[in-house]
């Protein structure tokens, strides 16, 4: 998809077959109407919240500490975001939402 390969190698029919099935839906997505984008990001949700719904039907609910480790470890920026200044973390990330 982004790089050519050299050009002596050849195509296997499979992965060319591919690449261009990988393209055609590249294209068909940049090409689509906004309410198609707003359709496909609503249906991907969907079907994300469904699967953590059928995993704590299954499973169980979470312990608020394991919940809590997981926030922690969302939220973690990491050392070397850490290591710098207040000020100049704020300049580059931009406004918070």
């Amino acid at each position: 998809l982004g790089e050519p390969l050299p050009a002596g190698v050849p195509l296997d029919p499979v992965v060319s077959l591919f690449l261009r099935r990988e393209q055609r839906e590249q294209r068909r997505e940049q090409d689509s109407s906004l309410a198609q984008r707003l359709r496909r990001f609503l249906r991907r949700k969907f079907f994300l919240f469904r699967r953590r719904a059928l995993r704590n039907l299954a499973l169980g609910r979470p312990a608020p500490e394991r919940l809590a480790q997981e926030v922690a470890f969302a939220n973690w920026r990491g050392e070397e975001e850490e290591a710098r200044p207040e000020t100049d973390r704020g300049a580059q990330r931009g406004p918070e939402l």
